[in-house]
């Protein structure tokens, strides 16, 4: 009997094993270079990618990579109890409506402006408040502006992409960008402008660790594997530099 009983209970921990592994994992995110880069055969690459793939392949997770506009993207995690987001800034208002599987990479953010646009001594967030701003729409760089008293259409534009940001900078439709520094200078770089957009006011309390998410509803199972494999690949990753450097 107890043989029988203890062959029953093996059988329900496989089907539960299996019940937590999908055959097929969809993960989420948004273009965002250096992060999360899409090449023109469709491969999608990038600093914060590369991690998120090296936990899917510890894991031993098929999945398949989705770029959408955040809004867009956030929305389709919601659908699948399995489904992953990253990159994502953790946030106490954000806490609760996430599982956090790992921390990927940091992000900080800072104001550039144009290069025609006059030099202060010391740029300050009511200096820059006279002038117009491009921000990422639904990101926590367009909240703080909105709480530092910016207003859309008159010194704020929120745009889908913050690349599109880069052209009306230069053809002088926008004074500053605001976003994150890798991205801009990114941007910057390709499009030969390294010299030309100053940065001139870092916000330290916009500074957030991205991370890959897990939907609250998925499988207990399911998030101890991603887990495990992160934990795995975070103890890799402290012993080589990965190019992507997260705090402690």
């Amino acid at each position: 009997m107890q043989y029988i009983i203890g062959s029953v209970i093996g059988i329900f921990s496989v089907f539960s094993a299996l019940a937590a592994a999908p055959t097929k994992v969809d993960i989420y995110t948004e273009h965002f270079p250096p992060y999360q880069i899409e090449q023109k055969n469709g491969t999608i690459t990038g600093l914060a990618t590369d991690i998120v793939r090296l936990i899917m392949w510890e894991a031993e997770l098929s999945y398949q990579i989705y770029m959408l506009p955040w809004t867009r993207a956030k929305a389709f995690s919601k659908k699948s109890p399995y489904s992953l987001l990253y990159s994502i800034a953790r946030t106490e208002q954000r806490e609760a409506n996430h599982v956090w599987i790992a921390p990927l990479c940091e992000l900080k953010v800072a104001f550039y402006k144009r290069a025609d646009i006059a030099d202060q001594q010391e740029w300050e967030i009511w200096k820059i408040k006279q002038h117009v701003v491009a921000v990422a729409a639904d990101q926590l760089s367009e909240n703080y502006l909105k709480a530092q008293g910016f207003v859309a259409d008159k010194n704020m534009l929120s745009v889908t992409s913050l690349s599109r940001a880069g052209e009306l900078l230069e053809r002088g439709r926008i004074d500053f960008i605001f976003g994150a520094e890798n991205f801009v200078d990114r941007m910057a770089a390709r499009m030969g402008l390294v010299e030309q957009w100053d940065k001139v006011l870092e916000v330290p309390e916009l500074s957030k660790t991205l991370y890959l998410t897990a939907n609250p509803s998925a499988p207990p199972e399911y998030i101890n594997r991603l887990r495990a494999a992160a934990e795995r690949v975070q103890m890799q990753r402290k012993k080589v530099d990965v190019g992507c450097p997260i705090d402690e």
